[in-house]
């Protein structure tokens, strides 16, 4: 790879990020994301704590908390948002196939006491005492698999208001959107009503609770078919009615596993293909990776302030699709990650020696 003009576009678009999400000044006279690069990409090469690569930690934590919590954080998502839907747009309109868009959550372990409301639960496991939690919107098919849009998910979130406020976003950028995937943990009559009225298409995965198993046991080997499932639930003290068509799928065989399978979907497709519905699903699955690459550039911090962690992993999923959109075909994430890093350090410490030599004279 090692393509100077590159590799300054890369980080160009980095420092343009991080200058809009923290309202820092484009200027090089300032402290600002041009010179906090180089610090970032030290860390995430290492996988370690900005405390450990240089001596701008206290200055980048100040620029990430100088402004209230629910200003920053949309500065982030709309700063992120920006920069991805900008460096996606052709290979978007390129795009020939059905717009599918994964939903997913990610967290982030935390050790320490739990005093904030974003911090989950977690059982404590291996020192494992709570979760920052993020939910992805990614574009995924045969072609791509680019993150768009990350927002923070406090406890106590309203799973369907998140979603929904992605989708505006999404909705915006790219016109329409085909079909949504939803994994069991989104199975949910709230989730449910707040789709049908988008009238988006969508697939959730439907855990195996008693309703499903009890149907699928009258079904014979390989048997597809659909039923009408009518649901209601109270809101404001008032009762609401609605339906999602359920899609059963017995013991289809999987070529990759040659294992056989239960399936049920929920749709609001009455007419859903179920000989492909399976294969439409596991696009879903692309999101796995994406987040299996991010991790290989984790900056590491002990902070509990959601400004500082969702900034870092906005700051992360914006080099890996980097990578992905520009990079992917030619270099392993890691060595462009070096590289990045490499090229972002030449560039900082000549500025700052030409800013020394030029106090000095």
């Amino acid at each position: 790879m090692n393509n100077p003009t590159r590799l300054l576009t890369s980080l160009s678009a980095l420092e343009r990020f991080t200058n809009d999400a923290l309202r820092l000044k484009h200027d090089p006279g300032y402290l600002n994301g041009f010179h906090f690069n180089r610090e970032f990409l030290k860390a995430a090469v290492a996988s370690t704590y900005l405390e450990t690569v240089g001596d701008r930690a206290d200055s980048i934590h100040l620029a990430i908390e100088h402004y209230p919590i629910n200003e920053t954080v949309k500065g982030i998502r709309d700063s992120l948002f920006s920069r991805i839907s900008a460096l996606s747009r052709k290979s978007i309109s390129d795009n020939r196939d059905p717009i599918m868009i994964a939903f997913d959550y990610t967290h982030e372990d935390f050790y320490g006491d739990r005093d904030s409301l974003w911090i989950h639960g977690w059982t404590g496991d291996h020192g494992v005492t709570g979760r920052f939690s993020y939910l992805t919107a990614s574009l995924v098919n045969s072609d791509l698999r680019l993150p768009v849009i990350s927002i923070p998910s406090p406890m106590g979130n309203d799973m369907p208001f998140e979603i929904s406020v992605i989708l505006d976003l999404l909705i915006s950028m790219l016109g329409h959107i085909d079909l949504l995937l939803f994994d069991r943990g989104f199975y949910s009559k709230d989730l449910i009503m707040s789709m049908n009225d988008r009238k988006i298409n969508y697939l959730i995965f439907v855990p195996k609770n008693p309703q499903v198993k009890d149907e699928l046991s009258f079904m014979y080997e390989s048997e597809k078919k659909v039923m009408l499932y009518e649901f209601s639930l109270y809101r404001e003290g008032r009762k609401v009615e609605d339906s999602v068509y359920l899609a059963f799928l017995k013991q289809i065989f999987d070529h990759r596993s040659e294992e056989y399978y239960d399936w049920c979907f929920a749709t609001n497709s009455s007419d859903i293909d179920l000989d492909r519905i399976i294969a439409k699903y596991k696009f879903r699955w692309r999101i796995e990776t994406m987040f299996r690459v991010q991790d290989e550039c984790r900056i590491k911090t002990k902070s509990k302030d959601i400004r500082v962690r969702y900034f870092l992993f906005a700051y992360e999923q914006l080099v890996e699709s980097i990578w992905y959109l520009f990079y992917h075909e030619e270099v392993s994430f890691k060595k462009y990650l070096m590289e990045l890093s490499d090229a972002c350090t030449v560039m900082v410490n000549n500025v700052e020696r030409k800013e020394r030599t030029r106090k000095q004279s």
